[in-house]
């Protein structure tokens, strides 16, 4: 769909400026003259990795997104080095930490002993929280925030995490071996590491000083960019007083040098202290404001609008800019996550259904064609959020309305234009091509899926078909269906009752099937076009009853056709 609403590309101040450090500035950096280096942006992936040179091997920091970004840090590495790696640290659970790790190491060295996988203890309990039952939901809202589906000539990039792909790569997660309970002191290939606890960008986060060098390793608690506190791709609740904790760390610390896995290494310790102080307070800022405005009886909207950019004071270059976290996304995030989803006024507590609500509205302002003429007057006038409000009811009534679309379409390209935020404007430029019919959600969700593409362990596996099932069609039906893995020997089962699916660590006594079969089958049983044709089934015809009542269907949607 050609669109008749001509928008001028353009850039705010900054933002093709902030471009360098995903573009120029991609390289290995090595930390002065200490056996440390920085691979920064990974062949233009998303995430870091940090090398560390001991006596008789490498340890890493973060492996990046996935494999292709794995192989290229590894080429990177064995430019400097050929002793063997050692150990691999996941700062936390977000894929471009973990995902690129057996470009690195084999699952046989790991499962050998050779090498250790360290991570945070709730790093797998994390994955499976965001990243499980929500996935197909979560990888949407990766691939309408980042770069990856924009047309070249948008120099689109993402922001702070200073990266120009994030999904689109092969998956190469192996478990992690050894985990952290408590802040930790280790020596790995004859270097101190003092492990902490940081818990801000994600929840199982940590930093490593090593006092040798004078170092730190933060990960994802520093960026070129003001934190995120909250992502719109979708997440559980951030906790600002983490992020603040994470940067007093470094400030005790008081290192000459800091790394993190979205920056190039920091030198000065006048310099790490003046930037990193900013960065935590402008985090407390945003939110000991919102606690105070809440306390008034702000709304979410209300607060976005009160705070929707930072003081001058706290505006510095290149660590405070919004390119990564924006305070207009960030500060209602501090009312639903702590208040409610509700705003107080008993009118929102059961809305009228969306369509029938637009209709009524676009009814009372005249109808269809002077709500959409009312829709282009904004555009002209430089009001592109009025316009997509406008042209929202009429889309909404009518998925076809072309020239609703074409509107709307614009008036988020305009609105996207503005933005320096660089995931709120890559989600109105991806709403646009949405509108216009240029992006298809179900290539952006198998593009998404296939970095997450891993085999479950047997009751992970079956536990999520509980996600699946299909409650009216299974109605009062009940059965038990075991299922007996012969590659790792486990044995699980499920069972149907009441219309929701139980999972169980073995096999209940007189189950109504049971299935013999391997890990990789019954991973695939769970996704469209999975069967039991290649497994051994004992019992009644509960195996393909159950297989039935799963909606497998790959569901990719819209998210402004709607």
């Amino acid at each position: 769909m050609s669109n008749p609403y001509d928008v001028e590309r353009s850039f705010p101040p900054y933002f093709l400026e902030a471009r360098e450090f995903a573009d120029e500035k991609q390289g290995t950096y090595q930390a002065g003259d200490h056996p440390v280096w920085t691979v920064h942006v990974p062949d233009g992936w998303i995430g870091n990795a940090t090398f560390i040179e001991g006596d008789d091997g490498i340890i890493v920091y973060d492996t990046s997104v996935c494999l292709e970004a794995g192989q290229h840090i590894m080429a990177e590495i064995r430019k400097v080095t050929d002793k063997p790696i050692k150990a691999i640290f996941y700062s936390h659970h977000h894929t471009d930490h973990y995902n690129g790790a057996a470009a690195l190491v084999s699952a046989d060295q790991v499962a050998a002993g050779e090498v250790d996988i360290y991570a945070w203890e709730n790093f797998e309990e994390e994955i499976a929280s965001e990243f499980g039952e929500i996935l197909p939901r979560q990888v949407m809202g990766i691939m309408y925030y980042g770069p990856d589906f924009l047309p070249p000539e948008e120099l689109h990039h993402h922001g702070g995490a200073a990266a120009l792909k994030i999904l689109g790569g092969s998956a190469g997660y192996i478990p992690p071996t050894k985990t952290f309970a408590e802040d930790t002191t280790l020596e790995i290939v004859g270097i101190t590491l003092n492990v902490f606890y940081t818990g801000g960008e994600a929840i199982s986060e940590f930093g490593i000083h090593i006092p040798e060098f004078d170092m730190v390793l933060i990960a994802d608690e520093f960026f070129y960019g003001l934190p995120n506190l909250h992502s719109i791709r979708g997440s559980k609740p951030r906790i600002p007083d983490n992020y603040m904790k994470a940067a007093d760390r470094v400030l005790e610390i008081d290192p000459e040098w800091v790394l993190g896995s979205h920056i190039i290494p920091l030198e000065g310790r006048d310099e790490i202290r003046k930037h990193i102080t900013v960065y935590r307070d402008a985090t407390q800022y945003l939110w000991d404001q919102s606690i105070r405005l809440i306390n008034k009886g702000y709304t979410p909207t209300e607060l976005q609008h009160e705070l929707a950019e930072l003081p001058d004071h706290l505006f510095v270059p290149p660590y405070t800019v919004p390119m990564y976290g924006t305070p207009f996304t960030s500060v209602p995030e501090f009312f639903t996550g702590w208040v409610s989803w509700f705003n107080g006024d008993a009118t929102d507590l059961f809305p009228t259904e969306p369509v029938t609500q637009a209709e009524r509205y676009v009814e009372l302002m005249g109808g269809r064609d002077q709500v959409l003429d009312a829709a282009k007057v904004a555009l002209s006038d430089g009001d592109p959020q009025f316009a997509a409000e406008l042209s929202r009811y009429l889309v909404r009534m009518d998925n076809n309305d072309k020239d609703a679309r074409e509107v709307k379409a614009a008036a988020l390209r305009a609105r996207g234009y503005r933005e320096l935020n660089p995931i709120a404007r890559a989600w109105y430029l991806h709403g646009a091509l949405e509108l216009e019919g240029a992006i298809d959600p179900a290539e952006m969700q198998q593009v998404g899926l296939a970095a997450f593409a891993t085999l479950s362990p047997a009751l992970d596996a079956v536990e999520s078909w509980r996600y699946l099932l299909d409650a009216t069609a299974a109605g009062e039906d009940r059965f038990i269906v075991g299922f007996r893995v012969t590659d790792t020997g486990e044995e699980v089962a499920v069972e149907l009752r009441n219309s929701v699916l139980h999972s169980h660590e073995s096999i209940p006594d007189d189950p109504d099937a049971t299935v013999t079969l391997t890990l990789e089958q019954l991973n695939n049983a769970g996704r469209a076009g999975g069967t039991f044709d290649d497994a051994t089934v004992e019992g009644n015809g509960a195996a393909g009853q159950l297989l039935t009542l799963l909606d497998r269907e790959p569901s990719p949607f819209y998210m402004h056709l709607k």
